[in-house]
């Protein structure tokens, strides 16, 4: 009568085994890790022009102590034309539009489309992408940690001694990847980012356009997977300190909240706009 449970015992103590050697298994080589996981055929970067979504963002104006002092909301629709984000603002601080407003709205987000499309325009929306980390950042793997009950790896990365030599670019948003240091987690079942944390490097600064000079800078982005092996944004904090026009200046919190992605495809003559 006790062979049965002896025997229980024994398989919880090599399933406890398995899973122990599981965990330990070795951590991989940063840079090389992820260079492969941002190298991937299929970008994650580009995985979000096959999808509509809103967002919703808040601009804080902040005092020395951080706290806000204005603050403004905007919410969008976001579609896409050849891979060329547009946006239709649909409500202001909660409250929606005026028709009159709406119709404004509507029709210039109606004639970007058509630019984009026939190729007038190459407007994109601002942001850090994650294809910059390929090429501008070295990685050290620091370890696993458990996120919304997944296993993520976990890397903190820095600038190379190389990033930015030679190169230009009129975007602000490169200007800042180049100076930015802090720590990534990626999913390890798919090979995804989960999060970024990240701050410029202790003396690290920017110029975002002319006039503008960047003083401090934090960033926190947060994926989600919305399907197998697709994570798109979540949540994307900015923080911000500088000057404006060599006088002004500024401290800056902008939070953007990323929802309701679903499936669309935008050929040139559609609009979807309703």
């Amino acid at each position: 009568m006790r062979a049965a449970p002896a025997r229980a015992l024994l398989l919880l103590l090599a399933l406890a085994s398995a899973l122990g050697a599981q965990e330990e298994s070795p951590l991989p080589e940063g840079n090389a890790y992820v260079r492969s996981v941002l190298g991937n055929a299929r970008p994650q970067d580009t995985a979000i022009n096959d999808y509509a979504y809103d967002i919703e963002e808040t601009r804080e104006n902040l005092d020395k102590n951080g706290k806000a002092t204005s603050r403004e909301t905007r919410r969008y629709e976001v579609y896409f034309v050849q891979t060329r984000p547009v946006r239709r603002l649909v409500a202001r601080n909660g409250l929606p539009l005026s028709a009159r407003e709406q119709k404004e709205v509507d029709r210039k987000a109606e004639a970007l489309a058509k630019a984009i499309a026939e190729g007038r325009t190459v407007n994109e929306q601002p942001g850090i992408r994650l294809s910059l980390l390929m090429d501008s950042f070295e990685f050290k793997t620091v370890g696993r940690e458990e996120r919304a009950g997944r296993k993520t790896l976990v890397f903190d990365f820095a600038p190379l001694p190389s990033a930015g030599a030679g190169r230009r670019s009129d975007r602000g948003s490169d200007a800042i990847a180049r100076i930015l240091t802090g720590r990534l987690h990626v999913d390890e079942v798919d090979r995804r980012v989960a999060k970024i944390e990240a701050h410029n490097v202790p003396g690290g600064k920017a110029s975002l356009s002319t006039g503008v000079k960047l003083g401090t800078f934090e960033l926190s982005m947060e994926f989600t997977a919305v399907e197998e092996h697709v994570w798109l944004p979540a949540r994307v904090v900015t923080i911000a300190t500088g000057r404006a026009f060599f006088f002004k200046s500024f401290r800056v919190r902008q939070t953007t909240v990323y929802s309701n992605y679903r499936r669309f495809t935008v050929a040139t003559e559609e609009k979807p706009i309703g």
